[in-house]
């Protein structure tokens, strides 16, 4: 390892990286290194540009693997060698935009049913199907459950309002069998503890 990597990985240690960006900036530098085969010192502002032109239209980098190398290389070479580039200003990759996976409602449901529990199973069904918030549904109280109108009451939600969401028949299905394990008379989702959350007075 030359001097200049290892005052670069003591320097990283110092500011509080932790071991794993460590490695990945220290192996940014490297491969600059490497494409120039010349001591990083001797590494020009404008071979630097030159680098990451090729890096991203020849070798088709994604915007993400540009981003830790400039993180690496500009902490490198601002912060070790200090050297203050207009480079380090200049660039900007993009986050990219991917969209969410979507899940079917078999692979859902195989998802739900594969929970070792049947309070997480009719837990994240209730989340899913209702399209609720976690506190939302910790804190859903037994009066919120209107199943006489297929609605449940959500008290204090987004932006702190209460709202009523609609209630799908195989939720109230499961919400009603799930109740029946615990006849806590306050909470859907009680703590279970000892009693199995027969009395107790805080949500799960």
């Amino acid at each position: 390892m030359s001097n200049l990597i290892k005052r670069f990985k003591e320097d990283l240690h110092l500011a509080g990286y932790a071991e794993r960006s460590i490695q990945s900036y220290t192996s940014a530098v490297l491969k600059l290194q490497r494409f120039y085969n010349k001591p990083l010192e001797d590494i020009s502002e404008e071979q630097l540009r030159q680098y990451w032109l090729c890096c991203q239209s020849e070798f088709g980098w994604s915007a993400a693997t540009l981003r830790i190398s400039y993180s690496g290389i500009q902490h490198f070479f601002r912060k070790t060698l200090v050297r203050e580039w207009n480079i380090f200003n200049d660039i900007k990759w993009k986050r990219e935009q991917t969209l969410p996976t979507i899940l079917s409602l078999e692979e859902v449901r195989k998802i739900i049913y594969a929970l070792p529990t049947a309070q997480s199973q009719t837990f994240y069904l209730t989340l899913y199907s209702m399209g609720l918030r976690l506190r939302e549904a910790t804190t859903l109280q037994v009066k919120d459950i209107l199943s006489d109108r297929g609605l449940v009451h959500i008290h204090a939600g987004k932006s702190a309002l209460d709202r009523t969401v609609p209630l799908p028949k195989i939720t109230l299905l499961s919400l009603r069998e799930y109740y029946k394990t615990h006849g806590n008379p306050k909470w859907i989702f009680p703590a279970l503890g000892r009693n199995g959350g027969k009395n107790a007075d805080q949500p799960a």
